[in-house]
């Protein structure tokens, strides 16, 4: 087993991590036109948003987050900026597509038909794919849609989008927009806004989404037909169940009565949620604010809940809009004109909300780091990150960041995983950082303050962040684990300088009783094997190794190094290889309470007499005790010189050694 452990990333963060302002250009200077539309990279990279120019040519950039390159990416494969509005919608989940909608005729040669079209653009090598396309990939006239949800799969190879098209499939009768399902792969097209029975609606349905998993698709429909017992003709949203065929009401009560009008379904990444927004009075008790709300359904137990209230659970009074959820289902963020949602909302404005479905808290984003609330703007459209921790919104605010003086809506990002300790962040006093941990499954965190963290990894990986009381010089201990593995690690965190570096004290690196491989790094480190046949590696700095039971290999690398003898050697079962011993700089230390050479302790430890050493292929006296076999490169441990008791190997050496009783010491 190997255990690996190296500090990537510390830092003190300031306001700025707490929000940037990310519709910028590559120079970092800020836009003179309206941004509004953004979309997280899977990631959480980059950025792609809407941007839209005085002269109403609507495109999408890219940001990347870690360079700050904002580059057009609603281009042909030659790099030519499409003739046309172009809307981004969604990032495939391995981040290389993007599914743009277009009314660009550029985009792709042969495109005559004058409608909108749905494209995916490869962001790798720029090209250009229209997919809102006959089965034999032909050119259709009445071009295609795609709604601000999710509209491809997971793995990429299903599609859903709308057209008024009616040779897509056959007995395609409705005059009406409808939902498509298509097989990027064989390019196999699905009607989706059909009945349980697969007989086509009425009015067929539009603004699809599909879950992550290709199983559901929900849309809007204004048809009557779709359900048993019928709707009134109101825009309701549908779920399809596309394994079963199963067509029902998301915006029905359990007793299957019908609420208000809904748009703008989303599904939770998990596929166990949907968020929409409502007018239905009638989809939870007490809903007596006669606007919009923000629901969320369990599609697994068919529950309604309403989202856009207070903390509290009361109802708010203003319009609710433009709902994302979190992966997990937990967090749904929103836009909303209530004023009442949250204490101290003065503006008059539209703010940007996030709801906590498990504790109920909300919280304002559209504010400044410093708690301000936003002045000047309306703030809406958001989209979280894939780990839910950041989130992006578009806002016409001018005073969310500094300098903001462009007069136009931007687009923000705002780290929700510090909203908790902005005061903190505003003082000086909270530190974030991250380990490259390997296979370890356990981090634990002393910050020298009598608090301690205990961290999963995820992907070699362990994230951490830390509040402060108080600025200054703190020792902290980090522990890294793995089975009966552990490294420590004492660091000094500096928070005024922002820096977390290895402290003056060695590393602790442990293993357990089986075959193990410890590495140190360019510090200090006591490596200590225990049991099994390790391998065990001290690299730079001065490193003490204690191979412990086994046969096993220590390598002490640069610096001055310790090689630990204490246990009893056997010449099959525990020996040791030296494999880099360097009279120069190396020691050896041995255990008197084994090797009966003479008096010393690991604090203190005492030399060997120089009558104990001999070089040689044996004893040549009742005095010797530590015999270097130079040609053979084997240390042997002689209970009695030149007596009746035979030599026992404690290990090798490399050959030819100038070593003399100067190299050994007794502990």
């Amino acid at each position: 087993m190997t255990l690996s452990f190296n500090l990537q990333s510390f830092a003190r963060l300031t306001d700025t991590n707490l929000m940037s302002r990310v519709s910028t250009g590559s120079d970092g200077g800020q836009l003179t036109s309206n941004s509004l539309i953004s979309l997280f990279s899977p990631d959480g990279h980059s950025i792609a948003f809407l941007n839209v120019d005085a002269a109403s040519n609507y495109q999408v950039f890219i940001k990347d987050l870690q360079t700050g390159l904002t580059r057009l990416v609603s281009t042909n494969a030659a790099g030519g900026s499409g003739d046309g509005a172009t809307y981004v919608t969604q990032f495939s989940d391995n981040g290389r597509f993007l599914v743009l909608l277009s009314t660009a005729t550029n985009l792709v040669p042969g495109d005559t038909n004058g409608q909108v079209d749905v494209f995916i653009k490869d962001l790798v090598t720029g090209a250009v794919t229209r997919v809102s396309v006959a089965a034999d990939g032909s050119q259709i006239a009445q071009g295609g849609s795609v709604g601000l949800g999710r509209s491809l799969t997971a793995d990429g190879r299903f599609l859903v989008f709308s057209s008024r098209e009616a040779n897509l499939v056959g007995s395609d009768t409705n005059s009406s927009q409808d939902v498509f399902l298509k097989d990027l792969q064989t390019g196999a097209i699905r009607r989706v806004s059909t009945n349980s029975a697969g007989a086509q609606a009425d009015s067929g349905g539009e603004n699809a989404t599909i879950s992550a998993d290709g199983r559901h698709v929900a849309f809007e429909s204004n048809s009557t037909d779709l359900v048993a017992g019928g709707t009134d003709g109101g825009r309701y949203l549908f779920l399809k169940d596309l394994q079963t065929g199963a067509t029902t009401r998301i915006d029905a009560r359990l007793d299957g009565s019908n609420g208000g009008q809904s748009i703008n379904a989303r599904f939770s990444a998990n596929g166990c949620y949907i968020v929409f927004e409502s007018t239905g009075a009638n989809l939870v008790s007490r809903d007596d604010n006669g606007t919009r709300d923000i629901f969320r359904k369990d599609l697994l137990t068919g529950a309604i809940i309403r989202v856009s209230t207070k903390a509290d659970g009361t109802e708010a009074h203003g319009v609710s809009t433009i709902a994302a959820i979190s992966p997990d289902g937990r967090y749904v963020t929103f836009a909303s004109t209530a004023s009442d949602l949250v204490a101290g909302d003065t503006n008059g404005k539209a703010d940007f909300f996030r709801k906590d479905l498990v504790t109920g808290e909300i919280v304002r984003l559209s504010i400044t780091p410093q708690g301000q609330e936003a002045i000047g703007g309306d703030s809406s459209y958001g989209s979280p990150s894939a780990d839910g921790r950041y989130l992006t919104f578009t806002s016409a605010a001018t005073n969310l960041v500094a300098g903001d003086t462009n007069g136009v809506f931007d687009i923000f990002v705002v780290d929700t995983a510090l909203i908790p300790h902005r005061q903190a962040v505003l003082e000086g006093r909270y530190v974030e950082g991250k380990f490259q941990v390997g296979t370890a499954s356990n981090v634990s965190i002393a910050w020298g303050d009598g608090t301690a963290d205990i961290l999963t990894p995820a992907g070699g990986e362990a994230s951490f962040g830390h509040a402060y009381a108080s600025a200054g010089s703190k020792n902290a201990v980090v522990t890294v684990s793995e089975g009966s593995l552990t490294w420590v690690r004492p660091y000094t965190v500096d928070i005024v300088t922002g820096q977390m570096s290895a402290a003056g004290m060695a590393d602790s690196l442990t293993g357990g009783a089986a075959a193990d491989t410890l590495v140190g790094d360019a510090f200090d480190s006591i490596i200590k094997g225990n049991g099994g046949n390790d391998r065990l590696s001290g690299d730079a700095g001065r490193d003490v190794l204690w191979g412990g039971a086994g046969n096993d290999t220590l390598a002490g690398g640069e610096g001055q190094d310790v090689f630990v003898f204490d246990l009893k050697p056997h010449k099959t079962s525990n020996f040791d290889k030296v494999a880099d011993f360097n009279v120069k700089d190396d020691a050896i230390w041995l255990e008197n309470k084994v090797f009966k050479i003479g008096k010393g302790t690991l604090s203190k430890p005492g030399k060997l007499s120089k009558n104990a050493f001999y070089k040689g292929a044996k004893a040549h006296d009742a005095d010797d005790r530590i015999i270097y076999d130079h040609k053979k490169g084997v240390l042997y441990y002689d209970a009695d010189g030149k007596g009746a008791a035979a030599p026992v190997k404690i290990a090798s050496l490399p050959k030819n050694l100038k070593m003399m009783a100067a190299d050994f010491f007794v502990i």
